[in-house]
């Protein structure tokens, strides 16, 4: 692919930034996700039996270039040790006096954890400054978070600048596998794509449109699917103005001879509630004062019988509102489903996004497919075609 792997590397006694993607999820101080930390063990592990120090750099949440105790990684440092399992020093800066004792206290066979680079505003501005100041940290960069990797910041792209750079084992991995996806499916191959826009979507959809055998269109997306084709979808959540999208998207198929599936029968409620009488009827049929809030049995057969035929799966975006029983059932049968026929090995299974990792992950079939996705942006900015500017600062591209 053009990029240097960590295998061309010589980390005996070399400080090692490591750009990983830490930006999880916290409820009551806690992680309440850990998929991204444990992705980042294999790198850390590597790294170490080889030798070099890890020196952790990332961020979380959005602090605009600010410190904000709420986002700082010393809340889940601890944490983020035991998941790790290795000895870990937090560094209380990025930069600067602070992160440079921190790195040279560490011993080897640990690892060093700088504070949230955002809370410095040359992290966002990409300025080479700051990654010049971050450089200093390090006899060598490497990045490994794919997730992160469609930002021009300064601790994925800018840094590229001052220090020798390479791929880490978790971003080679996800283009390795990536690849299978957006450029060589095994056919006959299939989509389910989900969300709530379809103008954030539109190129993703296009693209895949030219790889697929079909597509399942999802979540609220449909909705403005079946509006369009006549269908009183009452109050549930559409997207204004964008009936000209769908036409496209609907015309694009047929020329592409690419099936486009859409819901046969829903699930339907007056609000999202645990508690709530449900109804589920055809989609031409939804009751007054009721919205669309998962696809229903028949649907859900249908997808199973697509998927059946397939020898390339690809999900991005569940089809209900998962996080609320009793709406969970369609995303998770289908989950389930994907994961028995992958387990049998008569299908490559791939999904992304943080919605479709949370899903996956209630549904406990998160480690039955063959390849589950850190990335979000970056995953979907891949599959528009677009270049990522981490990839491009690697030489990847």
């Amino acid at each position: 692919m053009g990029w240097k792997t960590l295998d061309q590397m010589e980390l005996e006694g070399k400080r090692v930034l490591t750009r990983v993607d830490l930006n999880v999820p916290i409820k009551d101080e806690k992680i309440s996700d850990d998929t991204r930390i444990k992705k980042i063990i294999p790198t850390l592990s590597h790294i170490i039996k080889r030798g070099g120090l890890p020196i952790l750099v990332a961020h979380l949440g959005r602090p605009n270039g600010k410190r904000n105790p709420s986002l700082s990684f010393a809340k889940i440092s601890t944490d983020i040790e035991k998941l790790i399992g290795l000895p870990l020093i937090f560094a209380a800066d990025c930069i600067g006096t602070t992160a440079e004792l921190a790195v040279t206290s560490q011993k080897t066979g640990g690892v060093v954890l700088l504070e949230n680079t955002r809370f410095h505003e040359g992290e966002e501005q990409n300025d080479k400054f700051f990654a010049s100041e971050l450089s200093k940290l390090a006899d060598v960069y490497i990045n490994d978070a794919f997730a992160c990797s469609h930002r021009a910041h300064a601790s994925i792209e800018a840094i590229t600048n001052f220090i020798p750079s390479y791929c880490g084992e978790l971003l080679h991995e996800e283009i390795l596998n990536l690849n299978d996806v957006v450029n060589n499916p095994k056919t006959p191959a299939l989509t389910i794509i989900g969300g709530s826009k379809i103008s954030t979507k539109i190129t993703v959809i296009k693209n895949l449109l030219q790889k697929m055998d079909s597509i399942v269109i999802a979540g609220g997306m449909a909705n403005n699917f079946l509006k369009y084709l006549g269908n009183d979808v009452k109050n549930s959540l559409v997207e204004n103005d964008v009936d000209h999208l769908v036409k496209e998207i609907i015309n694009f198929a047929n020329e592409q001879n690419c099936k486009l599936i859409l819901p046969l029968d829903v699930v339907t409620a007056e609000k999202v509630s645990e508690t709530i009488e449900i109804n589920e009827c055809a989609v031409d049929a939804v009751k007054d004062n009721q919205m669309i809030l998962d696809i229903g049995k028949q649907t859900i057969e249908l997808i199973k019988n697509e998927i059946s035929n397939c020898e390339t799966v690809f999900w991005n975006g569940p089809v209900g509102v998962f996080e609320t029983k009793p709406f969970h059932k369609g995303t998770f049968e289908i989950a389930k489903f994907i994961a028995e026929i992958t387990d049998k090995n008569s299908l490559r299974s791939f999904a992304g996004g943080g919605d479709t990792i949370s899903a996956l992950d209630m549904a406990a079939v998160k480690d039955k497919f063959s390849y589950v996705s850190t990335g979000g942006g970056a995953l979907l900015e891949l599959i528009e075609g677009k270049k990522l500017p981490g990839l491009v600062a690697l030489g990847a591209l």
